[in-house]
């Protein structure tokens, strides 16, 4: 497990007390909350495990650097610095700098969620959902499920957290807030942990790619 996935873990534990919270109270609103804070959760997740494992690869001898790594872009004043800093201070450099590039951004479209683990995950671009969901179905819940199905999954948690955020759960032309259910609630927190639990293991699985096999798929 890396760090990012445990700190994921502690966030995620907002959306059980949010379940807790219903079946004390009945509010709608601990539910609906459930969504923004599993999609939020996870958007840390991804933005801190690319930082973690970019570093992973970059400290290695020799360092490797996938295309979306070499790309990132660092103002002059501050490559010019580098020199004067010791190895651990570089490393952090390097940490807050890869940070710096993805910070902010929602990774719950399947492409996105592609591109951030381009940074730090060497295999070809079409079997990242392939690996994914080989991942996911380990759990022995997804084992009829497609790569396509875990991808519009995702999509849809994340259109719900907009819905919700951005408009009280009231779809366009309605004055009405969509239902809520618990069991969906649950579903959420289960997707987005066994989605990331799937993600970590392979981005484990990539971190032990000799060398010369990463640099041939970087």
């Amino acid at each position: 497990m890396t760090d990012a996935e445990g700190r994921f873990r502690s966030h995620l534990g907002e959306g059980i007390k949010c379940l807790q919270n219903y079946d004390n109270t009945k509010y709608d609103f601990s539910l609906r909350h459930i969504w923004v804070a599993c999609v939020s959760a996870f958007d840390l997740y991804v933005t801190e495990l690319v930082s973690e494992a970019g570093l992973r690869l970059i400290d290695r001898s020799p360092p490797i650097l996938t295309q979306n790594l070499r790309q990132i872009q660092v103002p002059l004043g501050n490559v010019l610095d580098v020199d004067r800093l010791n190895p651990a201070e570089r490393l952090l450099f390097f940490r807050q700098h890869i940070f710096w590039a993805i910070q902010y951004k929602s990774f719950y479209r399947p492409d996105k969620l592609s591109e951030a683990l381009s940074y730090i995950w060497l295999c070809p671009g079409k079997e990242k959902w392939a690996r994914i969901l080989v991942g996911m179905k380990s759990t022995g819940r997804y084992d009829n499920r497609t790569e396509q199905g875990i991808r519009d999954e995702l999509a849809l948690i994340g259109d719900r957290r907009d819905l919700i955020s951005h408009a009280v759960d009231i779809p366009p032309g309605t004055t009405q807030q969509n239902p809520v259910r618990r069991e969906d609630a649950e579903r959420v927190i289960e997707f987005v942990g066994d989605l990331v639990t799937a993600i970590d293991g392979e981005t484990e699985n990539q971190l032990l790619v000799t060398p010369s096999r990463s640099m041939e798929n970087a």
